[in-house]
């Protein structure tokens, strides 16, 4: 079975003319007539595709990919003036592949290597979704490429010096050919270059105590090691060092194939003898949030601002089959307004305080949501860890305000980020976060 990559090739090629503005792609007087075209070359895809073995389930996968892409390619040309639905729509119904593309790609398995090569591609030829707000590498979308590349069956190389290397050998890269030989040209220019350093030594002398500076200090272990734990991407981790100079590792990571990874890379930093490691899973979207909210929690706990979440249905944590959900918040210590979310465990977000009057609380007022929700809200398959936020401030969250009620949480964090970004609380936005548990009942 060849490459699903190979099959995507010339519709790679039609996506990246267009991006280009080259005569291949300004060709195109309307974006219709360039998804007519694109169309066309994705069904010859996905025969070619369907007949090469591969399973319906991976194609629609990379199909979407490519879909999105395509989109967001489209989106850019200026020179289209026709309004027509864009490819996601027309073959997903769709209208957020800008995050769903995420979502997809997390949930792709160790047997998705075919797969994967098509969503790195994309990435790597210009897709940036709901991350259009980072102007390189080195924020989320920049770990993600790092993340999934790395897993691929043949890792590409590294984006950084690639386009230094030279793939031919160079034509200046030989010195000219001498000239015709001087028999009085090496003494000449040895008696030049002896007095030119007879004078010029003591000057740079001088000079170098004049200007010498002290040295940049190379990083500290600490630093070193802050730095490394932060190259993974949607992980939480610690580290501290004990009494008898172990250095312990602590936190969550995503995947469970990161587990072994941090412990191997870490033992391998220089200065590391002895290390244990108590790493847990915290899976996509709950690692997101956290690392969402994290400074917000922390900005609520140092300072005391007193915003609390329980869960009293809950036994000791943890909800089994046919418990109603019920959340307890005990406000803040100001008038303010709060936004609380329970993130299920497969991946969709449910907003727990819909309505004007839900969403204000007065300072230290205890509120109970979820007595009003259906009896359809109980707990229910798919079981295993949830997650409960509240977000606090005593501006409005004016962004959040007409979501559905229930959603994927791919669509829901990009507009979380905005909301953020956009809320005028100061240092009165805080969060607080629960982790709860569910379970199939005996």
């Amino acid at each position: 079975m060849g490459r699903l990559l190979d099959q995507f090739s010339a519709l790679f090629s039609f996506g990246l003319a267009i991006d280009a503005s080259n005569p291949a792609g300004s060709g195109f007087r309307t974006r219709d007539a360039a998804q007519e075209d694109a169309l066309a070359l994705l069904d010859a895809a996905r025969l070619a595709a369907t007949a090469s073995g591969t399973p319906p389930q991976q194609l629609e996968s990379a199909t979407f990919a490519m879909v999105a892409w395509l989109d967001e390619i489209f989106a850019r040309q200026p020179q289209w003036h026709d309004e027509c639905p864009p490819l996601q729509a027309q073959l997903f119904n769709s209208a957020n592949a800008h995050s769903e593309f995420f979502h997809h790609l997390s949930a792709l398995q160790a047997d998705d290597d075919a797969v994967r090569e098509v969503y790195w591609h994309a990435l790597a030829h210009g897709f940036v979704g709901q991350y259009y707000f980072e102007k390189d590498d080195s924020g989320e979308l920049g770990k993600l490429k790092d993340l999934h590349g790395r897993q691929l069956r043949s890792p590409p190389l590294s984006l950084a010096t690639l386009a230094q290397e030279h793939l031919t050998p160079q034509p200046y890269a030989s010195a000219d050919p001498a000239g015709p030989r001087d028999p009085l040209r090496r003494e000449r220019t040895l008696l030049r270059a002896g007095g030119a350093l007879a004078l010029l030594l003591p000057l740079a002398f001088l000079l170098s105590l004049m200007l010498a500076g002290p040295r940049p200090a190379p990083p500290t272990f600490a630093q070193q090691l802050r730095m490394q734990l932060d190259r993974y991407a949607c992980a939480d981790l610690r580290a501290d060092t004990g009494n008898d100079d172990t250095l312990r590792v602590t936190g969550f990571v995503p995947l469970q194939d990161d587990v072994a990874r941090v412990a191997r890379e870490v033992r391998a930093l220089p200065g590391v003898q002895s290390a244990t490691f108590d790493l847990g899973l915290r899976v996509w979207p709950h690692c997101e949030v956290v690392d969402i909210l994290k400074p917000y929690q922390t900005r609520n706990r140092e300072k005391a601002l007193g915003l609390r979440v329980g869960a009293p249905s809950a036994r000791s944590g943890r909800l089994r089959e046919g418990d109603a959900v019920r959340i307890s918040l005990t406000g803040a210590n100001y008038d303010g307004h709060v936004q609380v979310d329970y993130y299920t465990a497969d991946g969709a977000v449910q907003h727990l305080n819909r309505g004007v009057a839900r969403a204000q609380v007065a300072a230290g007022q205890r509120t109970e949501f979820g007595q009003d929700i259906p009896s359809s809200w109980l707990v229910s398959p798919p079981f295993g860890t949830v997650l409960v936020s509240v977000l606090s401030s005593p501006a409005p969250f004016t962004e959040l305000g007409d979501r559905p009620p229930f959603e994927l949480a791919s669509a829901y964090l990009l507009t979380l980020r905005e909301a953020l970004s956009a809320n005028k609380g100061g240092e009165r936005l805080i969060a607080e976060l629960l982790f709860l548990e569910t379970a199939e009942r005996p």
